[in-house]
């Protein structure tokens, strides 16, 4: 995002070609919602009521683990997306008022639709078609979006707006916080937070009729994870100068950050190879990282709602 803030990117034609072709990803991730939806739900209430209560005549409680999974998973992905989709917004686009209308608009209803899940789970049968109406709102809201950023990128305006810069920091403080808050409570519902509840997940318990995890089931997690995990400690970090922090000061908060990270993942394929003692590493690391990246999100929350004065950007 620095370069987006801090260079021209039409006259770094290797830059705004990639951006170009950003975009177009974007445009078919944003097709390819509905047909992930239409696998899904097929856009019928009666679909959506089998998914999440089995049967419509005898509807049981949803999962909590396969809602916060999908939570997590979701946020991830289209917060990501809308910081960069932002930045190329607030680079091509001139008008303030509709820079702000989109990041607003396209925020609020994000939120919404992750959040339609706990109206299904707290709410029941009933409360389905929310996640239906969240959905085309939230597509809607994102297709047009999509539409201005590319009018601005072929156009040849520039609105680059510091102010809007911090606003596009702040927002993503508070998807930063949400996304940890997911993984606590992904971590919590799955394993709860004691080794015990780690070793039983992992490696079951004849005993008490628990199945424990195959290698191919944690590789399946352990895999994605890996570079969605890297990808989020690099934006948080990436960030840290925008919060005043020096380089010192922020190596000293993004290699704990990246250890515990590694370690978190490399211990899900351990537990399985070494045993149960493995249990406390898995612990340890995911508490060093929510911890660290906590702290980092409440460091760049609190800058960007000051000014407070980040060191020169070397590009």
């Amino acid at each position: 995002m620095r370069f987006f803030i801090s260079s021209d990117l039409r006259k770094n034609k290797p830059l705004y070609f990639a951006s170009l072709l950003f975009v177009l990803f974007s445009f078919l991730f944003w097709l390819s919602g509905f047909l992930h939806f239409y696998a899904k739900h097929r856009f019928s209430k009666e679909e959506l009521i089998k998914h999440y209560f089995l049967d419509p005549e005898f509807p049981q409680k949803p999962s909590l683990a396969q809602i916060s999974e999908e939570l997590h998973v979701s946020l991830f992905i289209n917060a990501l997306l809308l910081l960069v989709l932002f930045s190329l917004l607030n680079l091509f686009v001139r008008s303030g008022k509709l820079k702000l209308l989109l990041i607003a608009m396209n925020s609020f209803l994000l939120l919404f639709y992750l959040s339609s899940d706990f109206f299904i789970y707290f709410g029941g049968p009933s409360f389905v078609l929310v996640k239906l109406l969240s959905f085309f709102a939230y597509q809607s809201a994102l297709l047009l979006l999509l539409l201005v950023v590319v009018y601005g990128m072929l156009g040849k305006g520039s609105g680059t707006d510091l102010s809007m810069a911090r606003l596009i920091v702040f927002l993503f403080s508070i998807f930063s916080l949400l996304f940890l808050f997911s993984n606590f409570f992904n971590f919590f519902v799955k394993m709860g937070f004691g080794v015990e509840g780690i070793k039983l997940y992992y490696l079951g318990n004849p005993e008490l009729f628990i199945k424990g995890k195959s290698l191919e089931g944690v590789f399946k997690v352990f895999y994605p994870h890996l570079l969605a995990m890297g990808i989020y400690v690099l934006s948080l970090s990436h960030f840290l100068p925008f919060a005043g922090l020096t380089l010192k000061e922020s190596m000293r908060l993004s290699v704990p950050m990246w250890l515990g990270a590694y370690m978190d993942n490399f211990s899900s394929l351990l537990i399985l190879w070494l045993g149960a003692p493995i249990a406390y590493v898995k612990l340890l690391s995911f508490w060093l990282f929510q911890l660290t990246a906590l702290y980092c999100t409440l460091l760049l929350l609190y800058a960007s709602t000051r000014r407070v004065k980040a060191p020169p950007i070397q590009l």
